[in-house]
C-alpha cells in the first residue's frame, strides 16, 4: 500500500539509518545501541518529494521509513476540522525528520489549528497542541546550582582551653560549672550556621518558585487557577504540570524524554 504511493524519496550518499544508531565495536563484537528519541528526530533526509498525497498515507509512509510508531489521534484532529484525507505536498532537501514533521503539521493545521507531537523512545503521538497540552506529568529538578551558598562565618572568639575543664567553679574544684563546654559551644555554632543556610535556601527557593509561576505559563499553576503545582524538598523542585511547561523549564530535551513541538 505504502509502496504504491506516488512519493519520490531520494537518499543521497550512504543512506540514512533510522531505526538505530551506528553500531559500535565492543571487544570484537558488534553492539548496536538502542534507538533514542533525539537520534531519530535529528536524522536527516537528503531529499524528500511528496506530491498531493493523503495526510494519513504520508504519516504511514513516515512511520515505515523511520520505523517509529506514529500514533495519530484522528478523532481529536477530525473534531478540530482536519481530515485524514487532506492533501499534502512537501519538497525538501537535507532536513531533519523533526523538520519534515513540522512542515507536515504546519501544512495540515494551517494558521487556525496548532498541531503538536509528543515523542518518547520510538513512539510518537500526533495531535493538537491543545490536546497534548492537557497531559500532566511530574518531574523533579535539582536547583542546587541556582542557589547562592552562604560563606562560613569567621570565628569571632578565640579558643579557650579552660572551657569545659572545671575551671569556672569556686576554689578551683572540679564541680560542674554553669557555662557551656567547648564542644557544646562548637555544636551550637554549627547548628546555628546550618539553620542560617537552610533559611537562606528556603527563601531563595520560594523566590524561584514564584518566578516560575509568574513567567512560565502563568495560567497553568494552581495559584493562578490552573492545575499545575510546584513544591520544594530541600534543594529539589517537584513540578506537576503539562509537557509544554516541563520543556520550557528544562530547555532542550534530552534523550528519551518527552518532546512536544507545536506547528
Amino acid at each position: 500500500m505504502i509502496r504504491q504511493l506516488a512519493i519520490a524519496l531520494t537518499l543521497i550518499g550512504t543512506g540514512v539509518a533510522w531505526a538505530q544508531a551506528p553500531a559500535e565495536s565492543n571487544r570484537g563484537r558488534m553492539v548496536v545501541r538502542q534507538p533514542r528519541t533525539l537520534e531519530i528526530l535529528n536524522q536527516r533526509l537528503p531529499e524528500v518529494q511528496i506530491v498531493e498525497q493523503p495526510f494519513e498515507q504520508v504519516v504511514e509512509w513516515l512511520s515505515e521509513l523511520t520505523r517509529m510508531s506514529i500514533v495519530v489521534r484522528w478523532q481529536t484532529l477530525e473534531d478540530a476540522g482536519i481530515d485524514r484525507d487532506a492533501s499534502v505536498s512537501i519538497k525538501a532537501r537535507n532536513l531533519r525528520f523533526s523538520q519534515v514533521l513540522w512542515l507536515l503539521m504546519n501544512q495540515v493545521g494551517g494558521s487556525d489549528i496548532q498541531l503538536a507531537y509528543r515523542a518518547s523512545g520510538t513512539l510518537l503521538v500526533l495531535s493538537t497542541e491543545e490536546d497534548l497540552g492537557k497531559e500532566m506529568i511530574t518531574k523533579v529538578y535539582d536547583v542546587s546550582d541556582l542557589l547562592l551558598s552562604i560563606p562560613r562565618a569567621a570565628r569571632t572568639q578565640a579558643f579557650d582551653v579552660t572551657q569545659g575543664l572545671g575551671q569556672g567553679g569556686q576554689g578551683g574544684g572540679g564541680g560542674g560549672g554553669g557555662g557551656q563546654g567547648m564542644f557544646q559551644q562548637n555544636q551550637q555554632n554549627q547548628q546555628n550556621q546550618n539553620e542560617d543556610v537552610q533559611n537562606q535556601d528556603n527563601l531563595q527557593i520560594e523566590t524561584l518558585m514564584e518566578i516560575i509561576r509568574d513567567t512560565v505559563e502563568p495560567d497553568s499553576w494552581r495559584e493562578n487557577g490552573g492545575q499545575g503545582s510546584v513544591t520544594a524538598f530541600r534543594r529539589l523542585l517537584i513540578v506537576h504540570n503539562t509537557i509544554l511547561v516541563h520543556q520550557r523549564l528544562g530547555g532542550y530535551v534530552t534523550t528519551d524524554e518527552d518532546v512536544i513541538v507545536g506547528s
